[in-house]
């Protein structure tokens, strides 16, 4: 178990890594697992180690209707925010896939944040670029097309985790329509209205059958979202 390779610890001294391992645990969930759930107690702080897998961060309402917050991968952290302010989770997470964990005692987090500066400052960091995003998915809700905000959704999971191919820049991992749905908060109906039109404009293609997406005109993609494409 090494948690060298996640990225908010990779300023820390290997003895402060040490201590921070000793007070954690290994886990490989299996798929469709709920680690926690909105409202739990915030016990601990999970790092993706590895896998091919993601961990999804989302609520589901009274009526049912899911909204997925984020997806998170190996070098990634996740479950801080709880821990931090020593209140319940803010959503649920649930894996999908095949994905390793890292379990971290909520003792042992907040002692390294304590006596380590460099993961203070590399948290803040994350947390800024996280916040920033959250007030951008914020924004488009309130000010844009849902055609717009699935544009912008896509182009930033491609360029977090895309894949050139012969045909155009694949996600590297499976979002059924209904997953993208849930990004948006929207129903999957209308995301499959979206998608056939891209698919005949040939902006995007999407396998069903495997839920895998490809971009196969980043230029055009952009231009739904009014952004300029880069010289």
């Amino acid at each position: 178990m090494s948690l060298a390779s996640i990225t908010v610890f990779k300023g820390m001294s290997q003895h402060d890594l040490r201590r921070l391992e000793q007070g954690s645990v290994a886990l490989e969930p299996h798929d469709g697992t709920t680690l926690f759930a909105q409202g739990d107690p915030a016990d601990a702080v999970y790092a993706v180690t590895g896998g091919d897998g993601h961990v999804r961060i989302g609520v589901i309402d009274r009526h049912s209707k899911a909204l997925m917050v984020e997806v998170f991968r190996s070098s990634d952290i996740f479950g801080e925010i709880g821990v931090m302010d020593s209140d319940v989770r803010s959503a649920a997470a649930v894996i999908e896939g095949r994905v390793r964990l890292v379990k971290i005692s909520r003792a042992a987090f907040l002692s390294a944040l304590k006596t380590c500066p460099s993961l203070g400052e590399a948290l803040c960091r994350m947390m800024a670029l996280r916040l920033r995003r959250t007030f951008a998915l914020l924004q488009d809700a309130t000010f844009e097309s849902l055609e717009v905000r699935l544009a912008r959704q896509i182009l930033y999971l491609a360029e977090r985790e895309g894949r050139p191919t012969d045909h155009g820049i694949r996600l590297a991992h499976r979002f059924r329509q209904a997953d993208l749905a849930d990004l948006l908060g929207a129903t999957t109906r209308s995301i499959i209205t979206i998608l056939n039109a891209w698919r005949t404009a040939g902006v995007v293609a999407y396998d069903t059958d495997r839920a895998l997406l490809t971009v196969r005109n980043l230029a055009a993609l952009r231009a739904i979202t009014g952004a300029d494409s880069p010289e």
